[in-house]
C-alpha cells in the first residue's frame, strides 16, 4: 500500500511539472533566423521549457497552436499575417509583438562614391539591391523611390545577394543586418549613428521599418522574461531589439494591423 501511495504521489508531481512547462514550436529552417529566436526564447524559459515541437511550416505550426492540450508558444514572422493566407492566426493567438530589426542600407567599403549621403540621394545612375520578398522588397522601393527617384532596385536571393555589393553589380543594398558592410542609413533607431530613415523622409509611411517578429501561442507569458534573459543578452542577431515593448497588447497589434494594411496597399 505504502509503494502504491509513493508511485501516486510521484506521478502527480510529474503530471503538474509537465502542466508548467511550456513547449516551443520550431516552423522554419534549421538554423535561420527565425529557428534560432525560437532557440532564444526556449533558453530564456529556463525550468519552464519543456520541450521542441518540429513541424514543417507555419501552416502545420498553426494546426498545433489551435489544438494544443499543452502549453505552446513560437516567435511569428509578422508578414503571415498580411492578407488571407493559410498560415494567418486568430489575434488571439498573438500574445504580443516580439522583436525588429531595422533595414540597414549599406555599401562597399571600397566604393569611396557611395559613402557619401548626397549620392544616395541625388545620384542620376544609381542600383540599389534588396532582398527578394514579395512582401518587404514593395516597402523598401517605395521608400528609396521616394528618397531618390533615380533609383533602379533589383531583387536578389541567397549568394548572388551576398556578392552584388562586392562585384560592383550594385551601390548599395538594403538588409536587416548589416555585417561588416558600412551603413549610411538606417530606417529605425541603430546603434551606427546613421541617419534615420524618419530624418531623411519624415512623412514616408516605411521610414521605420524592419523586420520583425510577433510572438505567438496560447498560454500567456511575460515577454520580459525573454528580453531580461542571458539569452536574449548574448543572441547572434544583435540588431533585433525588443518591439513596441512599452505599448499595449492591443495597441501593438493596431499599429502592426495598420503597417501591414500600408504595404498591402502600395500597388492600389
Amino acid at each position: 500500500m505504502k509503494k502504491i501511495l509513493v508511485t501516486i504521489i510521484a506521478t502527480l508531481f510529474t503530471t503538474i511539472s509537465l502542466a508548467d512547462t511550456i513547449d516551443v514550436i520550431k516552423h522554419s529552417r534549421p538554423g535561420g533566423l527565425n529557428d534560432r529566436m525560437n532557440e532564444v526564447v526556449a533558453n530564456a524559459l529556463g525550468d519552464q521549457f519543456g520541450e521542441y515541437i518540429t513541424v514543417k511550416n507555419c501552416v502545420e505550426a498553426k494546426k498545433v497552436l489551435n489544438t494544443a492540450k499543452n502549453k505552446v508558444v513560437t516567435v511569428w514572422p509578422t508578414e503571415r499575417e498580411a492578407g488571407d493566407q493559410p498560415c494567418n492566426l486568430n489575434d488571439k493567438l498573438i500574445l504580443s509583438t516580439f522583436s525588429n530589426s531595422p533595414y540597414h542600407i549599406t555599401y562597399f567599403a571600397d566604393n569611396s562614391e557611395a559613402s557619401s549621403l548626397e549620392h544616395l540621394k541625388t545620384a542620376d545612375k544609381i542600383v540599389v539591391g534588396v532582398w527578394d520578398s514579395a512582401f518587404w522588397a514593395p516597402p523598401q522601393t517605395a521608400f528609396l523611390q521616394s528618397l531618390n527617384p533615380n533609383i533602379k532596385v533589383v531583387r536578389y536571393k541567397s549568394k548572388p545577394f551576398r556578392t552584388a555589393l562586392p562585384s560592383g553589380e550594385i551601390d548599395y543594398k538594403v538588409v536587416s543586418f548589416p555585417g561588416n558592410d558600412p551603413v549610411i542609413a538606417v530606417l529605425g533607431e541603430n546603434s551606427y549613428n546613421a541617419i534615420t530613415g524618419a530624418e531623411l523622409l519624415p512623412d514616408h509611411p516605411f521610414a521605420d521599418m524592419g523586420y520583425s517578429f510577433l510572438f505567438a501561442g496560447n498560454t500567456n507569458v511575460d515577454i520580459n522574461i525573454i528580453y531580461n534573459s542571458d539569452a536574449w543578452s548574448s543572441k547572434k542577431d544583435v540588431t533585433h531589439k525588443p518591439w513596441m515593448s512599452d505599448l499595449p497588447r492591443i495597441q501593438q497589434l493596431d499599429a502592426v494591423a495598420k503597417m501591414l494594411e500600408q504595404i498591402g496597399n502600395i500597388d492600389q
